[in-house]
């Protein structure tokens, strides 16, 4: 046999290892049956062995296709499974784009290869590869991974039929691949439909699925024993059978008929009815139709549930929580028989009054509605009332379930059984802070407004006569007093104008967007003070409930901080904090602080008072505003240093 027969039968030989190695993984059970990590492990020491490189790895891309991960690398010489390794797309783009375009990739040295020299630095000097065999796994034309071939130590070429055998060894690693993710899905589609049967049957609902031609597909235990329905009339496919047993036990066969024909004509309609059946019972129906995410229409849901008992509840309560849900005040009734006298009822105009759902007020005793600003006085008689089983009337400050205030005039009477035992007490509450605000204030903002006018008026006539009897340099200063004095009364009128607007309007509040009301007030009061130091700090993009006037109350802060700084450049910031439910406002300023009348103006403890001039007037507008767009205004500390004023505002955009 000459030197050439010998070559062609060493090839031969090998090819047929080749095939027999690739065919022994191809039937591999791990292979088959989709234990994709046990048959990585049988495919790379298979393909070490077979091709004798020093390593063989199987690497996956992310689903972007920009970064590759070692799923497993075989190392023949140490015998270890190893993994983790990440390549990034954008340091080797060269490699990457060689991947994408080539099935293989055989680079003898792969540290000049143009395909692979990337590789150098960051992976091949570190580890001794000299050389690289690289197959593509492909799925669909796409590349998905690559089964990688190393020598280290030394370069190789690598032949065609160990070129053809990474290939094959690919495709082996793409079959393991694809049939462990079948393998998933089946697992996760039987995980489903167990899911789907237990939470069917734990269901307190029956549960029926009906095909589009009316055949049965699953229903549960709770749907046959509402309808008394044996194992075997519900058996495949019985749909017309089960749909003449329901007709013959309601009571009104036809009109159970005729709606399920125009659910059958409409298959995507959804459907909710109340049956009553001839035993007395009533059921709520309800029915949809089951369908793909791209529509397509399987058939149709059914959920019976068995509403007898609340039906009767209903019918016995219906009469009496009609009567008393339309009353126009607030009634409740609590039992004084449990600890606490949790309220038991409540009627929907005390919902609309405090802005608590019923499910939220019942098993709650009344207090719920207090506050930081409720005082002590009323709460104090209304529970010495109750002690003593009699009937009380108080106002006093509530406060609704997004915060806001409002006064409450609230009447608790006792109700007693037929042994004369107080059982319950019943509640009547009624919104009166219009009547008591507006009454009040309106009374003093009359009072302070003829107060001031009269004295400013005396000022503004006396140095009229002194220009009468004066000439010269005197007649420049009594003129600039006329003005200052003029100006302050007409100020003073405005923001009496104002207050009266916003007492007898009651502007609702809306949702405005808070940015250009902070940088409109800073920019202006920039313009007309440009000795002060005036900024806007934080986050103002969003979106608050206010009124329009808002806007005004935030320059009138800022002016105030400015006129009544002692420094001859006063600082004021407007700082905003945005919160996940509200927004916080912060004036700042490094005044002198504010006294303790202006304080009980702003937080709405005070009132202004006739010998306390027209500055009162324009912090008691800041109160109104900031109230009627349901937020709060405090004072966070106020001293020689400054003063910190908050406003917190609900967000409209939560």
């Amino acid at each position: 046999m000459t030197a050439e027969d010998e070559s062609d039968e060493r090839r031969r030989r090998h090819c047929q290892r080749y095939h027999e190695a690739v065919l022994d993984l191809m039937t591999d059970d791990d292979v088959v049956e989709g234990a994709f990590d046990a048959a990585l492990r049988s495919v790379t020491e298979t393909a070490a062995e077979i091709v004798g490189a020093t390593r063989v790895s199987v690497w996956l891309f992310d689903d972007g296709g920009d970064r590759l991960r070692c799923v497993d690398r075989y190392d023949d010489r140490t015998d270890d499974h190893t993994g983790g390794t990440e390549l990034v797309s954008a340091d080797y783009p060269a490699y990457f784009e060689a991947l994408r375009t080539h099935r293989s990739i055989s680079a003898g040295d792969a540290r000049t290869d143009p395909r692979t020299r990337e590789l150098t630095a960051d992976y091949l000097e570190p580890t001794g590869v000299e050389s690289l065999l690289d197959a593509t796994l492909r799925s669909e034309g796409d590349v998905i991974g690559v089964v990688c071939h190393e020598q280290v130590g030394r370069t190789r070429e690598w032949t065609e039929t160990e070129i053809q055998f990474a290939g094959d060894v690919a495709d082996v690693v793409h079959r393991a691949l694809r049939n462990h993710r079948s393998a998933e899905q089946r697992r996760e589609l039987e995980f489903r439909r167990s899911l789907l049967e237990a939470q069917q049957e734990a269901m307190p609902d029956g549960v029926l699925v009906v095909g589009d031609g009316g055949e049965l597909h699953t229903w549960n235990t709770r749907f046959r024993d509402l309808w008394n329905l044996s194992a075997d009339g519900l058996e495949p496919p019985r749909g017309d059978a089960v749909l003449d047993r329901i007709r013959d036990r309601v009571t009104d066969p036809a009109a159970f008929i005729r709606r399920v024909e125009h659910l059958t004509e409409n298959p995507a309609e959804t459907s909710h009815d109340e049956l009553a059946l001839d035993d007395g019972r009533v059921f709520e129906l309800y029915s949809t139709p089951v369908r793909s995410d791209a529509g397509t229409q399987y058939g149709r849901l059914w959920l019976v549930r068995d509403i007898t008992e609340r039906r009767e509840r209903q019918d016995e309560l219906e009469l009496k929580n009609r009567t008393i849900d339309e009353a126009p005040i607030g009634i409740t009734l609590s039992d004084a028989t449990r600890p606490d006298n949790p309220l038991v009822y409540a009627n929907d105009q005390f919902e609309r009054l405090t802005g608590y759902a019923r499910e939220e007020i019942l098993g709650r005793n009344c207090r719920f509605l207090q506050g930081e600003r409720t005082a002590t006085e009323p709460v104090d008689d209304l529970r010495a009332a109750i002690d003593a089983e009699r009937s009380n009337t108080v106002e006093l400050r509530n406060y609704r379930k997004d915060g806001s205030e409002f006064w409450n005039r609230v009447t608790v009477a006792p109700v007693a059984d037929e042994n004369g035992d107080v059982t319950n007490y019943v509640g009547f509450q009624q919104d009166v802070t219009e009547r008591k605000e507006a009454t009040r204030q309106l009374r003093v903002l009359h009072r302070v407004l003829r107060h001031n006018l009269a004295n400013q008026m005396s000022i503004i006539r006396g140095t009229a006569e002194q220009l009468a009897e004066r000439s010269g340099g005197d007649t420049e200063a009594a003129a600039e007093t006329i003005v200052e004095e003029a100006d302050q009364l007409l100020g003073l009128t405005d923001k009496h104008r104002s207050i009266v607007r916003l007492l007898s309007e009651r502007p609702t509040p809306e949702p405005i967007a808070l940015e250009p009301l902070c940088r409109r007030p800073c920019r202006s009061v920039r313009m007309d003070y440009p000795h002060a130091d005036v900024t806007l700090a934080g986050d103002p993009n969003a979106t608050v409930v206010g009124i329009p006037t808002l806007e005004t109350a935030i320059h009138e802060l800022l002016v105030n901080g400015v006129v009544h700084g002692d420094r001859a450049s006063p600082s004021v910031e407007l700082r905003v904090e945005r919160r996940p439910e509200t927004v916080h406002l912060r004036i700042v300023d490094d005044g002198p602080g504010l006294p303790e009348e202006e304080r009980r103006i702003i937080t709405g403890d005070g009132t202004v008072e006739p010998l306390y001039h027209g500055l009162g007037m324009g912090l008691w507008l800041v109160h109104w505003i900031v109230s009627l767009s349901r937020g709060t205004i405090d004072i966070e500390e106020t001293g020689p240093d400054g003063t910190t004023i908050r406003i917190e505002l609900p967000r409209a955009d939560e």
